[in-house]
C-alpha cells in the first residue's frame, strides 16, 4: 500500500500536469477568441466599409452598437464581467458562475469589441477562464486553495498570451501571497506559474497559426545616453506619468458618477456609441484597444505636434472610461498603455532628448497607478518596450506603487 509521502508526491505530479494542461487550454482559448474578434472587426470595418463607403460610417456603427449594448445591458445586466469582478466573485463565493454565463460574456464582448470600442479583451477572457476553472474544479474535486491557485495561474497565462508578455504570470505570482498548502516555497509557486504560462503561450501559438497574425507591437528607440541632461527629464517624466495615471483614475470616477446619475442603460449605451462613432470620425487611433495601432503610432509620433498627441492621449482616456461606465464593458489595460504612450510622446516632442526613455518612464508610472500591480505592469511592458529600458521600468513601477500607497495613507 503506498505511503502518505508517495501519495503526496503523486498528487503534486498530477496537480502540475493539470496546471500545464490548463495553460495549454487557456492559450488556445485566448487565440480562438481573439481570432473571432479580429474576424468580426474585419467584416465590420473593412468589408462593411468597402460596401458602404460613407464618411459617417463610424457613427452608424457606433449607434448600432450602442443599441445592441443597451438592450443586452437591460436584459442581462453588466456583461462582460471585468477581471476585478471575476476575482471578487471568486473570493466571496469560492467559484465563478459559468452556467448561462459564458455565452453572455462572449456575445457581449464580441459586440463591444467588434464595434470598435476603446477596450481590450482581457475582461471577457478572465470571466471565461474563471468559469472554466470552476467547471474543472467541480469535476476534479479540487479544494478552495487549489482552485484559487488555478485561477491566479490561469489569469496570469491569459495576460501573457494576449499581451505577448511571457513573464506576466510571474508578475501575478509575485503580487499574490503564496498558497503553501501543497507548495512549501514561493519559488515552487513561481515555477508553476512559469510552466503554466509556457504551455499557455504554446497553446496560443498553435491555435494562432490557423489565423492571420498581426506584427508584434514595439517601440523602436535609440540607445540611452546617460548624461547629466537625462536626469531632469527623467524626473519630469516621472511627474507627468504620476499626474496622468491619477488623472485617468479621476476621469474614471467622474464617468461612473455621471452614469450613476443618468441610470438608464439603453440611453447610456446609445450615448456612448454616438461618442465612439464621433471619435472615430476624428481619428482611428481613438477606436479599439490600440494594440494594432501602437507600432505605427509610435513610429510616427515624434513627427506629430504636441497638441495632437495630447489630444489623442486625453481623448483615449475620456472615451475609454466613458464608454465603460456607460455599459460598453471591457478591459482597460491596453487603452491605458496606448494613452500613456501618447502622453509620453507629447513630452518627448517638447524635449526630444532620449525620447524612448521618456515614453517608457511615463508609460510605466501611469500604468502602475492605473493597474495597481507594479510587477504585473513591469512584466507586461517587458517586451512592449526596448529591453534596455527594463531596469528603469521596474524601478519606476515599484517606486510609483510605494509612493501611491503613501499618498493614499
Amino acid at each position: 500500500m503506498p505511503s502518505s509521502t508517495t501519495r503526496t508526491t503523486q498528487f503534486k505530479i498530477i496537480f502540475v500536469l493539470y496546471s500545464l494542461l490548463l495553460g495549454l487550454l487557456i492559450g488556445g482559448l485566448a487565440a480562438a477568441f481573439l481570432a473571432l474578434i479580429n474576424l468580426s472587426t474585419h467584416l465590420i470595418w473593412q468589408v462593411g466599409y468597402s460596401h458602404f463607403n460613407h464618411p459617417a460610417y463610424p457613427l452608424v456603427i457606433g449607434l448600432f452598437g450602442g443599441i445592441l449594448v443597451g438592450l443586452m445591458q437591460r436584459s442581462w445586466g453588466p456583461y462582460p464581467k471585468t477581471m476585478h469582478e471575476t476575482l471578487s466573485e471568486f473570493k466571496q463565493t469560492g467559484a465563478v458562475a459559468y452556467q448561462h454565463q459564458v455565452g453572455k460574456n462572449i456575445i457581449a464582448a464580441l459586440v463591444v469589441l467588434a464595434c470598435g470600442a476603446s477596450l481590450g479583451p482581457e475582461a471577457a477572457l478572465s470571466a471565461i477562464v474563471g468559469g472554466l476553472i470552476t467547471w474543472l474544479g467541480d469535476r476534479l474535486k479540487l479544494t478552495a486553495h487549489q482552485q484559487t491557485l488555478f485561477l491566479n495561474m490561469g489569469i496570469g497565462a491569459m495576460l501573457a498570451t494576449i499581451f505577448h508578455a511571457p513573464f506576466a504570470g510571474v508578475g501575478e505570482a509575485i503580487e499574490k501571497t503564496p498558497l503553501r498548502e501543497h507548495f512549501k516555497s514561493h519559488f515552487n509557486q513561481m515555477l508553476l506559474y512559469i510552466l503554466t504560462t509556457a504551455t499557455g503561450l504554446l497553446g496560443f501559438t498553435l491555435v494562432n497559426q490557423l489565423f492571420p497574425k498581426e506584427s508584434p507591437f514595439a517601440l523602436h528607440t535609440p540607445t540611452i545616453h546617460w548624461t547629466l541632461a537625462v536626469w531632469p527629464l527623467l524626473i519630469l517624466a516621472l511627474i507627468v506619468g504620476f499626474v496622468f495615471g491619477n488623472l485617468f483614475l479621476k476621469i474614471e470616477q467622474w464617468c461612473q458618477w455621471l452614469a450613476d446619475t443618468i441610470h438608464r442603460p439603453v440611453l447610456l449605451a446609445v450615448i456612448a456609441g454616438i461618442c465612439l462613432g464621433a471619435c472615430g470620425l476624428l481619428s482611428p487611433y481613438l477606436l479599439f484597444s490600440g494594440e494594432h495601432y501602437l507600432l505605427t503610432f509610435t513610429k510616427s509620433g515624434l513627427d506629430q505636434s504636441f497638441g495632437y498627441l495630447l489630444l489623442i492621449g486625453l481623448g483615449k482616456t475620456v472615451l475609454t472610461n466613458l464608454i465603460f461606465a456607460f455599459g460598453w464593458r471591457g478591459g482597460k489595460i491596453f487603452p491605458a498603455i496606448f494613452a500613456s504612450a501618447a502622453i509620453g510622446l507629447s513630452l518627448a516632442v517638447l524635449f526630444p532628448y532620449t525620447p524612448g526613455l521618456l515614453v517608457a518612464t511615463v508609460v510605466a508610472v501611469s500604468c502602475t497607478i492605473i493597474v495597481a500591480q507594479p510587477y504585473v505592469t513591469a512584466t507586461l511592458l517587458l517586451f512592449l518596450l526596448p529591453l534596455q529600458f527594463f531596469p528603469i521600468i521596474l524601478i519606476a513601477c515599484i517606486g510609483t506603487h510605494k509612493i501611491q500607497q503613501l499618498c493614499i495613507k
